[in-house]
C-alpha cells in the first residue's frame, strides 16, 4: 500500500512538471528559431520534436542534431536543460554573414568582435581565405541587457557560419564541470 502511494505520488509530481512545461513555466529564457526554448526541458524538446538525430549524452550534456536540407541546427543540454542553440547556414557567404550580422545589430544592437586571424590576415578576403584554411575564425557575440543569454555569429572552417543562442548560466555550469575533468 505504501508503495503504491509513493508511486501515486510520484506520478502526479511529474505530470505536474510536465503541465508547468506547457503553461510557459519552464525557465525559457528565449525561443530559438520558433522551435527551441532555450533554457527549457531537453526531454520536453524530444517529446515535441522527436525526429531529429538520436541524442547523444555524455555525463550530464545530451546533444541532438535536427536536419534541414543542408542546414543543420544543433541543441545542447546540461542536466536536462537547453544552454545552446546553434544553426548552421549554407552556403557560407560573405553575403550570407553580411545579412545575419546586419539583421543581428537591428535587433541587439552593437557586438563585440572576438574573431582572431593570423597576423598576415590584414584584408577581407585574406581573413576570409584564413578562415576557410582552419587558421582563422569570425566570432561576433551580442550580450542581452540582463545577461541571461547570448547570441554568438561565427564562421569557422568545421561548421561554416553559424548562428547561436546560449543561456549564459548553464552554459558557465557545463563549462566548468567540462574544464575540471581535464
Amino acid at each position: 500500500m505504501r508503495l503504491r502511494a509513493i508511486a501515486m505520488f510520484l506520478l502526479l509530481l511529474s505530470s505536474y512538471s510536465g503541465l508547468r512545461a506547457a503553461d510557459g513555466n519552464d525557465a525559457c529564457l528565449k525561443l530559438v528559431f520558433g522551435d527551441y526554448c532555450l533554457g527549457g526541458s531537453m526531454q520536453q524538446l524530444l517529446q515535441q520534436r522527436p525526429y531529429g538525430m538520436p541524442a547523444q549524452q555524455n555525463g550530464d550534456r545530451t546533444a541532438v542534431i535536427y536536419l534541414e536540407g543542408r542546414e543543420r541546427t544543433y541543441v545542447m543540454a546540461y542536466q536536462g536543460r537547453i544552454y545552446k542553440v546553434l544553426h548552421t547556414f549554407e552556403p557560407s557567404s560573405q553575403i550570407k554573414l553580411k545579412d545575419l550580422r546586419e539583421r543581428l545589430v537591428s535587433k541587439y544592437g552593437d557586438y563585440r568582435d572576438r574573431s582572431s586571424y593570423p597576423g598576415y590576415a590584414r584584408t577581407q578576403a585574406s581573413r576570409i581565405g584564413s578562415i576557410r584554411r582552419g587558421e582563422g575564425e569570425l566570432h561576433y557575440v551580442w550580450w542581452v541587457p540582463d545577461g541571461s543569454w547570448r547570441v554568438e555569429l561565427a564562421w569557422t572552417r568545421k561548421l561554416g557560419i553559424s548562428l547561436a543562442y546560449l543561456a549564459n548560466e548553464l552554459d558557465r555550469q557545463q563549462q566548468e564541470v567540462l574544464d575540471e575533468g581535464l
